[in-house]
């Protein structure tokens, strides 16, 4: 059913119904393969897509630049690359540092 849902919104979308779009949570029930290429599909649309997720998977620079990551932590959203000391590059993988803590956030 969440599949049918998303593709009436992509259907919307690209007949120019929608400039923005604000999915919360948008990968809850799909793999984590099928939430890139979701991704990959809004970005072919000219709309501004701001979602949420829990799914690190897709924290990757393949789909966005590091600036366009943003972490809600201790009701307070950061860039990801405001939370390193690094810059950060297309060669790093985001989702690693994420894991390693190398963000400075309270992932408690």
């Amino acid at each position: 059913r969440s599949i049918a849902l998303f593709y009436y919104w992509y259907q919307r979308i690209q007949s120019n119904k929608a400039s923005f779009v604000f999915i919360d949570e948008f990968d809850s029930f799909y793999h984590h393969n099928l939430s890139k290429f979701i991704v990959k599909k809004l970005q072919e649309i000219d709309v501004q897509v701001v979602f949420t997720t829990h799914n690190t998977d897709i924290m990757t620079n393949d789909l966005s630049r590091p600036d366009c990551y943003f972490i809600l932590d201790s009701n307070k959203i950061t860039s990801i690359n405001k939370l390193t000391d690094q810059e950060l590059r297309k060669a790093h993988n985001l989702q690693k540092l994420y894991k390693a803590f190398a963000f400075k956030v309270n992932n408690g």
